[in-house]
């Protein structure tokens, strides 16, 4: 092991509340399997607050930097008895998808004893439902995956954060128990379950839940609205883009920016010209989801070649930036035709980044 490692892990059991520096933190990265073991024996002995700032540090970089992996302290501390703790855990494993953590996951959901780890657990089992409809996992997996996600759903004595959870992990599985799980999520009394049932209509990618996914864009609840925002954009309902295009001056932010995805995913002229304004918001968070959006649109058009329309709008920023709203895009500034591809499409591309503001 490490030399500099192991004294970082002999640090942490004598925490002082000083950040880890940026080195330190690279050391715990892409652990190797005798160093994830030591670090198993330090991880009891570290005192819980410094195991919560550790792990909450280490989920954002993660996020930050997707080429980290901390995979290792992540596994170790989901055996932590702190519930943050596991719960932090659960958040850095979002992305970890080694088949052998689906075991973990079901384990995890049928006996941890806090809701919100279960809860937590049944979520993450989304991603190996998702890979199992792809055949991306083994078989066993795959339908030890799904038969413990329909045992948690079908348990009345579960808690109903824990089934809602199950419900919306299992959603995308093809099996014909799914629509009648979503009708009776739908019907229930308990508005949380509503609300999963809305997400597993939008991951089924069946049209025929579109009735119910526009009647609830319209729901008083910004839970509700924000959900069906997205079934809309899973199932690309062209019939909702009206209502999408109003959505995006909702009062609450991630509606919004949840109708913004939903017409990167949908598409067409309208939601072009929308998102190609709102791509110029002051709102940081809605001028990135407009760019991701187009992305979206950009890549469904031309797998081959995308970020174009982004890219403009971020060159057009740029430019108003130094020479002000009115100046067009300075041609040097434009993308090579390389980028672009030949000079029918740069000239379409340039009218696009032109384009008047809409109202």
């Amino acid at each position: 092991m490490r030399k500099r490692l192991q004294e970082l892990l002999n640090r942490l059991q004598a925490w002082d509340e000083s950040p880890l520096t940026d080195k330190e933190i690279s050391l715990l990265n892409s652990m190797t399997f005798d160093e994830q073991r030591a670090f198993r024996e330090v991880w009891p002995h570290v005192p819980l607050h410094g195991r919560r700032q550790l792990l909450q540090h280490l989920v954002d970089e993660a996020e930050a930097d997707v080429r980290l992996d901390f995979s290792g302290v992540f596994l170790a501390a989901l055996q932590d008895p702190d519930e943050r703790v596991r719960l932090l855990a659960l958040d850095g494993l979002w992305e970890y998808q080694a088949e052998p953590f689906a075991e973990t996951l079901v384990q995890t959901m049928n006996s941890d004893p806090s809701v919100a780890v279960r809860a937590q657990a049944a979520m993450s089992l989304g991603k190996f439902t998702m890979a199992s409809e792809m055949d991306e996992i083994e078989p066993e997996t795959a339908e030890m995956v799904r038969s413990a996600l329909f045992a948690v759903w079908n348990s009345p004595d579960e808690d109903v954060e824990v089934r809602r959870r199950a419900l919306e992990a299992v959603s995308c599985v093809t099996h014909e128990a799914i629509p009648g799980m979503i009708e009776t999520a739908y019907r229930d009394k308990d508005e949380r379950m509503n609300v999963s049932a809305v997400f597993a209509m939008g991951q089924t990618l069946d049209e025929a839940w579109a009735p119910y996914v526009l009647k609830e864009l319209k729901s008083p609840r910004p839970e509700m609205r924000y959900e069906a925002a997205r079934a809309a954009g899973e199932l690309q309902l062209t019939d909702a883009l009206p209502t999408l295009l109003d959505m995006v001056n909702d009062p609450d932010t991630d509606v919004r920016i949840a109708a913004i995805e939903a017409l990167g995913l949908i598409g067409g002229d309208r939601a072009l010209q929308a998102l190609m304004e709102l791509a110029r918001n002051e709102n940081d968070a809605i001028r990135e989801a407009a760019l991701d959006a187009l992305d979206v649109i950009d890549f469904n058009q031309d797998p081959l070649s995308p970020g174009r329309l982004s890219w403009l709008l971020e060159q057009e920023a740029s430019t108003m930036a130094s020479m002000g709203w009115d100046e067009d895009l300075d041609e040097e500034e434009g993308p090579d035709d390389e980028e672009l591809g030949d000079e029918d499409d740069e000239d379409a591309w340039a009218r696009d980044a032109d384009r008047d503001r809409w109202n």
